[in-house]
C-alpha cells in the first residue's frame, strides 16, 4: 500500500499546526461558552419617584437618566488564580446531573450528562441628573437557570464562570417630563464559559483548540432511570475534528461566465486557527450587464460541511475547497460551492449558489484575482503524522 507524500515545504505552514510537547495538564473532557440573557421589569418606590420628579421639576438637572451597572468579572485568562470569590455575582450546580443520549451533529447518538446551572448577578440601578449628580438609588438582582448537555463522566470536575455581565434598558434610559415612570425593564446577559476537567499527565502532539456552540438539546424524558455504564471519553462531541489546510483574505476580480457578467467580491476566514468554529464567507456581486436588470446581491456563508473540506495540491500551492449553505441580503436560502487556488503564479476562486434542488442559480466562472489576496495555509492535523512520523 503506497504512503502519503509529505506535502511540500514550499507551502506556508498555519500557525496552529501540531508540534510536540511534554505536559501534566488538566484535561478538559468538554468546554462550552454561550451567551445568556434574562429579562425582568424594576418598579421605583413612592419616595424615589418623589426623589425623581423633584429633580425633573428642576430645569437645570434635566434630562436625568437611568444608569445600570453590574459587577465586573474576572479575566478570561489565565484559567486558573482568577476566580471570583465574591457573592455579588456567581454560578452553581442545581441538582444532580442526569444521564442522557443525545442526537449528535452528523447523526448518530452519543451518550451525555445533562445539568442544571443557576447564574445570578447583583445590578445597581442609580438614576442621575445631566451632571452625573445623584438623585436616587436601588439594588436589585437577577438570575436565569439554563440547563446544558455535557461530557461529564464520574471522576471529572465542573468549573463554571461567567466572563461577563452586561445590563441593559430597552425601554429606554433619558428621563425628560413629569410624571416620572413608576416602573422600567432591563436586561441582563450573562457571557458564561463551563468545563470539564479532570487532571492527567500526558505525552502529546498538540495544538490550541475552540469552544464548541452550545448546539446540543436533551430529549424530554418521562422517567429517569441511571444508567450502568458511562463514557469515559466522549470523542463524537468533543474535540471537533481538525481542518486540513485555512483560508483567509479579501479580493475581487470579474467573473467568467456566460450566464453572469460583473465584478466578484469574496471576503473568507474559514478554519482560523485550523478549527472550523466561527468561520465566515461573504460574496458580494456587481452586475456591470445592465440588459437584463440590475442582479446585484450580497450573499453570507451560515454554515460550513466539515466532511466536504478538502485541501489538494495544486502546482506549487494549495486548492480550498467547501461547501455549505447561506442566504442572500434579501433573505434567499442557497447552498454554496466554493473553491479557491492559492499559487505562486497566481490565485483565483469559483464560487457556485444551488437552489434546493441542487440546481445552479449562479456562477462566478473561474475568477482571477485582480486586487486583495487569498491565503491557504497548510494545518498539520492527526491524520498526517502516520505518514509524517515515519522513519
Amino acid at each position: 500500500m503506497g504512503h502519503k507524500p509529505h506535502k511540500k515545504r514550499t507551502v506556508a505552514t498555519a500557525a496552529n499546526s501540531l508540534q510536540d510537547e511534554c505536559i501534566r495538564v488538566q484535561k478538559v473532557y468538554d468546554w462550552v461558552t454561550d451567551q445568556l440573557s434574562v429579562k425582568k421589569t424594576i418598579e421605583f418606590t413612592d419616595k424615589q419617584l418623589r426623589e425623581i420628579e423633584c429633580a425633573m421639576e428642576d430645569p437645570s438637572r434635566r434630562p436625568l437618566r437611568i444608569v445600570c451597572n453590574t459587577p465586573e468579572a474576572p479575566p478570561l485568562f489565565p484559567l486558573t488564580g482568577s476566580e471570583h470569590t465574591g457573592d455579588d455575582f456567581f454560578c452553581e450546580q442545581i441538582g444532580e446531573k442526569r444521564d442522557v443520549s443525545v442526537p449528535i451533529p452528523g447523526g448518530g447518538f452519543a451518550d451525555a450528562q445533562l445539568v442544571d446551572l443557576l447564574f445570578t448577578t447583583d445590578v445597581k440601578v442609580k438614576v442621575v441628573d445631566r451632571h452625573g449628580k445623584l438623585v436616587t438609588h436601588l439594588d436589585c438582582n437577577a438570575s436565569v437557570l439554563e440547563s446544558f448537555v455535557l461530557c461529564f463522566p464520574s471522576g471529572t470536575h465542573l468549573y463554571c464562570r461567567i466572563t461577563k455581565i452586561v445590563c441593559r434598558i430597552p425601554s429606554g434610559t433619558v428621563l425628560l417630563n413629569c410624571p416620572a415612570p413608576e416602573s422600567f425593564d432591563l436586561e441582563v446577559i450573562f457571557c458564561v464559559d463551563i468545563q470539564v476537567e479532570a487532571e492527567v499527565k500526558l505525552e502529546v502532539l498538540a495544538k490550541f483548540c475552540s469552544p464548541r456552540d452550545n448546539d446540543l438539546l436533551a430529549p424530554d424524558l418521562i422517567d429517569e432511570c441511571p444508567t450502568i455504564e458511562f463514557p469515559e471519553q466522549c470523542p463524537d462531541i468533543f474535540p471537533r475534528p481538525n481542518c486540513d489546510c485555512s483560508l483567509s483574505g479579501e479580493a475581487s476580480g470579474e467573473t467568467d461566465s456566460d450566464e453572469e457578467s460583473g465584478n466578484v467580491t469574496l471576503k473568507v476566514n474559514i478554519c482560523d486557527d485550523c478549527s472550523l468554529n466561527g468561520s465566515s464567507m461573504k460574496l458580494n456581486f456587481h452586475d456591470t450587464d445592465s440588459s437584463d436588470g440590475k442582479r446585484d446581491f450580497t450573499f453570507t456563508a451560515t454554515s460550513f460541511d466539515q466532511d466536504t473540506l478538502e485541501c489538494q495540491e495544486c502546482g506549487e500551492g494549495l486548492k480550498f475547497i467547501i461547501e455549505g449553505s447561506g442566504e442572500t441580503d434579501r433573505g434567499r436560502e442557497l447552498d454554496f460551492k466554493l473553491a479557491v487556488v492559492d499559487s505562486e503564479e497566481d490565485q483565483w476562486f469559483e464560487v457556485h449558489l444551488l437552489n434546493r434542488r441542487g440546481k445552479v442559480v449562479f456562477n462566478t466562472g473561474t475568477v482571477e484575482v485582480e486586487e486583495g489576496e487569498l491565503a491557504v495555509d497548510d494545518c498539520i492535523s492527526f491524520e498526517d503524522l502516520k505518514y509524517k512520523r515515519q522513519p
